[in-house]
């Protein structure tokens, strides 16, 4: 009797143990259940206009409300049911912040993988906006004043930009169209949310309400002062198609004659030379004034022009003032006494052929891109995002207060269990 009376209580111990794991397993088994369907609940919350606007995906909230989420969720799937001693969630989400560039880059990555990269490549359509010349600013020049929004956005008014030296390079290296869209093509999701998602002054993206009429020219500039970053690629543009245009010139043998019979005529001696370079210099400036033109309108204007490119003709540089004003008194004598003899020489060059081959303004804004350090320019595509999300959706839209990731612990029976989860 006491034999079996031992053995029966080893038995029952034994049960008794087995019972006890087995609860725990089933506790254990439970946690790692429901934590995997609540970070998906979590995630699940994302916000639609990120998504249906820029195709990112991330959700608003802190840590107290996530932590408030799950143990709501857990008071309705665990309470009274697991038979555990469970203490409660904690959310900890910090490191998946929209705001943090890593996560933005990241976020855009997953956004433009699919149908979105392959739209674009294949010809997504910008619509003209027919709004000026180039010449004056007709629109309405929205600034940023607010010291509060300022000190909110992604790029904290950080610096740098592209010159006009390195522009005309890029344009050079890059050559045509189809060199710059393989370019494009190969630039990664932030070159192509700037080409389906933004405006700038020639070209529209799409018919949503933008705050800014000048968002490339705000990547490249990055002024609160919308007019100051039209102005800014304007002059950059004069500046580069000037260089570009001057090249142009002195590669054409028949234009570099005719600049130096024009001289010698205008100011005969060694002062020749001088007069040869600022009638060159004028005859470039006017060429880039009639690009600027083409460009305003949605015209190509190749990069490196060939003779038969060439729009202007050297009278109208004679008759211009920037040429007369920079002549001494005798040089501007002889013009006037021998503007007939001249127009003999300077009237042999001249024609308005359309242009299709080229480069227009989007794709000069984009070497400008391209050619921008890739981190002021991912911040600035975060400042545009969070301007336009303020003036579309919510005044007080901050970056900082959207995550694309979530991590919580839940404690059961002396034991953390670790959650984490992100969108892929």
């Amino acid at each position: 009797m006491v034999l079996t009376a031992i053995i029966f209580l080893g038995f029952a111990i034994c049960m008794a143990a087995a019972i006890g794991v087995s609860r725990r397993l089933v506790v254990s088994s439970e946690c790692e259940a429901f934590g995997r369907v609540w970070t998906k609940a979590v995630l699940s919350e994302y916000d639609v206009h990120l998504l249906e606007d820029y195709s990112l995906m991330a959700y608003f909230g802190n840590d107290s409300e996530v932590s408030e989420k799950l143990n709501a969720y857990l008071a309705y799937s665990a309470e009274g049911k697991l038979d555990a001693a469970i203490t409660g969630a904690n959310a900890d989400l910090t490191g998946y912040e929209l705001g943090d560039p890593d996560n933005f880059r990241e976020a855009l990555r997953r956004g433009f993988a699919g149908s979105a990269a392959s739209e674009l490549i294949n010809g997504r359509g910008r619509t003209y906006r027919n709004l000026d010349t180039g010449e004056g600013y007709d629109e309405e020049g929205r600034i940023i004043n607010d010291r509060v929004v300022l000190d909110t956005l992604p790029s904290g008014g950080a610096g740098g930009s592209v010159s006009a030296d390195a522009l005309t390079e890029y344009a050079r290296e890059i050559g045509d169209e189809n060199a710059l869209k393989n370019r494009i093509a190969a630039s990664g999701a932030e070159i192509l949310l700037i080409q389906s998602r933004f405006n700038n002054h020639v070209t529209a993206a799409d018919d949503k309400e933008h705050f800014f009429v000048n968002e490339w020219e705000y990547i490249i500039k990055g002024s609160p002062d919308d007019e100051v970053n039209y102005r800014a690629c304007r002059r950059r543009l004069f500046l580069a198609r000037n260089a570009l245009n001057l090249l142009s010139l002195y590669r054409d043998p028949a234009k570099v004659e005719m600049v130096i019979a024009v001289a010698e005529t205008i100011t005969p001696g060694p002062l020749g030379l001088v007069t040869q370079v600022i009638v060159a210099e004028a005859w470039a400036a006017l060429e880039t004034e009639m690009d600027l033109e083409d460009l305003y309108s949605d015209g190509r204007v190749p990069v490196l022009k060939t003779p038969e490119q060439w729009k202007t003709g050297l009278g109208a540089v004679l008759d211009s003032d920037d040429v007369r004003k920079k002549l001494d008194e005798e040089s501007r004598e002889n013009l006037d006494e021998k503007r007939g003899e001249l127009s003999g020489i300077s009237g042999s060059i001249g024609n308005m052929a359309q242009i299709k081959e080229g480069l227009n303004y989007d794709e000069y804004l984009m070497v400008m891109i391209l050619a921008m350090n890739g981190n002021t320019r991912l911040l600035r595509i975060m400042d545009l995002v969070t301007v336009n999300m303020k003036y579309r959706y919510y005044r007080d839209f901050n970056m900082m207060e959207y995550y694309t990731g979530t991590r919580f612990t839940i404690d059961a029976n002396g034991r953390t269990y670790v959650f984490e989860d992100s969108y892929k």
